[in-house]
């Protein structure tokens, strides 16, 4: 399976030791994904040095996709026209990547598709992923 991490997750995953959003990196056969533009909202947003530190620790375990042009995908991505401008970038990114789950803390833009799946992409925010994993866990 295909994660695609927004920025809020990998921003919370950084902010303080043993955050419970880490928990994805532990999940099994999953393929952590994120991209170019989410990294760079990502260093915008973490102010010190040990938490700069944590992401560079866990995206050992994250591919970042190259960079796209998302105008290209607002007819292949229904919805994506939905989003503010600032955001299309990670849906289209995440449909690029192929990802199975687009994985998002922002309930102010994306809440509406929380279990929803669109163009092939579940939009789930980390708790409910974690959630539905634990259920399914031996």
């Amino acid at each position: 399976m295909r994660f695609f991490l927004d920025a809020n997750v990998l921003i919370s995953a950084s902010w303080k030791p043993n955050a419970e959003v880490a928990n994805i990196w532990q999940l099994q056969d999953v393929q952590l994904l994120t991209s170019i533009l989410v990294m760079e909202e990502v260093q915008r947003n973490l102010p010190q040095m040990h938490q700069i530190e944590r992401l560079r620790g866990l995206m050992t375990a994250v591919a970042i996709t190259p960079a796209i042009e998302w105008p290209a995908f607002t007819t292949a991505v229904p919805g994506l026209m939905l989003l503010p401008e600032k955001d299309r970038h990670v849906l289209a990114a995440a449909y690029q990547a192929r990802a199975d789950f687009l994985i998002t803390g922002d309930k102010k833009h994306f809440k509406h598709w929380f279990g929803k799946v669109i163009s092939g992409i579940r939009i789930e925010p980390p708790t409910h992923l974690l959630d539905n994993f634990r259920l399914r866990d031996p």
